[in-house]
């Protein structure tokens, strides 16, 4: 059995790790989707040459779209690397899934990547082709969102004024506050809101005679908590896991508090105890029906944000946009790794056995420090003299294969991504903070769970105690 000393130390460590891990694994939006770029959307149906005509018109330059897109080598036309390349181009998995870049998750529309200098230019160019009939537009441009960390300490602050052990309270939503700071989306809000109140339910009954059984058991605590992590799941994968680890880390932190408490009420040869033990009495009071309507309407603001955020985005609803550092990213697309791997069995490809080829997969990766020696020939004055080119898969291939993408001679995807930096990670985002109608419906369930409860004080099993 661990010691009380031990179960501090645990606590106080779980508290420690899911501050970390949210530090760590955050997601805040920050300008565009895409560094140095815009998106210009249209639908994927729309005439190409009428897009590229309005484009042009409008004085943009340096576009990357899908029809400049060729086999990405600096080598010349007429190479064995660059033919083989074109012959197996339908059958390669990166030049296929490279191909994702140029339209939004649902393929219904077709984009178009411009450098934000011209993000005057590249208005003109939607309005243009909305005139022509053509339902085009940008990816939003977010800011980070204060409005959400600001609504979820307001939560914490109306809260605490209303509980009965307030240094209890506050100690428990320093984590929960924290992870709408490192994850400012509205339905993460909404959980830390449903949260929160779970959490005043909880001191309401802190310091009583069974206390711990009691929150443990008590079926609306329970609710609050779970439905709390259920939104936070819906929102996202990642959302969900680092919300669990809040929940984790605020147990730990109630923990500390309870031990040290009871430490310095030690010192003492008299302690005050509460008479009343914990009891579902005690959440039936004014002020618990005042945090209830308080975590409503709190939830029904940031509802009303979202709304007015997303009618005025001119963003679709449920628009989800290859980016490279915004919002919650899901679904992996193809990467610079990708391309240096490509890069390999294209410029080896010629050079290897038939039989050894037949056998590999085609998304094996090749291993570190792998190695292919091929002829080569020179011609000189002397004539034609034999030799080896010998090509190895280490750092150095992979520094010269993305030192030589700026020497393709269009506007490849691949420099877009390099503009990014090599370490970035790319996937899908919706283009407006908070996503489309699903999470704005989880903002309505968010919203009903509060109300429900403050209504059910009406009925006849749950009137209110005269306490204060």
């Amino acid at each position: 059995m661990f010691s009380l000393r031990n179960k501090m130390v645990v606590s106080a460590g779980i508290a420690a790790v899911s501050v970390c891990l949210i530090f760590l694994f955050r997601t805040i939006p920050s300008g565009s989707l895409w560094k140095g770029y815009r998106i210009l959307y249209v639908p994927s149906d729309s005439d190409n040459a009428v897009v590229e005509k309005a484009i042009s018109d409008a004085g943009c330059s340096d576009v990357i779209d899908l029809a400049s897109q060729f086999i990405p080598l600096p080598l010349p036309a007429d190479t064995p690397e660059v033919s083989l390349a074109e012959s197996s181009a339908s059958d390669n998995g990166y030049l296929s899934g490279r191909t994702s870049y140029f339209f939004d998750r649902n393929g219904k529309y077709r984009l178009y990547y411009i450098p934000d200098t011209q993000t005057v230019k590249i208005e003109a160019a939607a309005g243009k082709l909305s005139a022509a009939g053509i339902r085009a537009g940008m990816d939003t441009q977010t800011a980070y969102p204060w409005i959400i960390p600001v609504v979820c300490l307001l939560a914490a602050v109306l809260l605490c004024i209303l509980s009965v052990r307030r240094a209890a309270f506050v100690c428990s939503a320093v984590i929960p506050l924290f992870f709408s700071l490192c994850m400012p989306f509205y339905t993460g809000a909404a959980s830390v809101c449903l949260l929160l109140y779970a959490l005043f339910l909880v001191q309401q009954v802190w310091g009583r005679k069974n206390a711990f059984g009691f929150v443990s058991t008590n079926v609306t605590i329970l609710c609050f908590v779970l439905s709390s992590l259920g939104i936070a799941i819906l929102t996202s994968l990642r959302c969900g896991l680092l919300f669990a680890a809040a929940v984790a880390g605020t147990a730990g932190v109630l923990f500390l508090v309870s031990r040290v408490e009871l430490r310095h009420d030690g010192r003492y040869s008299f302690t005050p105890v509460m008479i009343r033990a914990a009891g579902s009495s005690l959440f039936r009071t004014r002020n618990v029906r005042r945090a209830a309507a308080v975590c409503a309407v709190l939830i029904s603001v940031l509802g009303g944000i979202l709304l007015v955020s997303s009618s005025f985005s001119g963003s679709p609803d449920q628009m989800e946009l290859p980016a490279a550092h915004s919002g919650s990213i899901t679904g992996g697309l193809p990467s610079l790794d990708d391309y240096v791997v490509w890069c390999w069995d294209a410029r080896t490809m010629p050079y290897r056995s038939l039989h050894e080829t037949e056998k590999e997969s085609p998304s094996r990766k090749p291993k570190k420090g792998e190695t292919v020696v091929f002829p080569q020939y020179t011609e000189s004055d002397k004539g034609i003299s034999a030799g080896s080119m010998t090509l190895q898969f280490d750092a150095a291939f992979r520094t010269k294969t993305l030192t030589q993408i700026d020497d393709l001679n269009f506007q490849s995807v691949e420099k877009l991504l390099k503009t990014q930096g090599t370490s970035s990670r790319t996937g899908y985002a919706f283009s407006v903070s908070g996503g489309g109608m699903m999470y704005f419906v989880l903002l309505i369930v968010s919203f009903f769970i509060p109300l429900f409860f403050f209504a059910r004080s009406y009925l006849p099993g749950g009137r209110w105690s005269k306490n204060k």
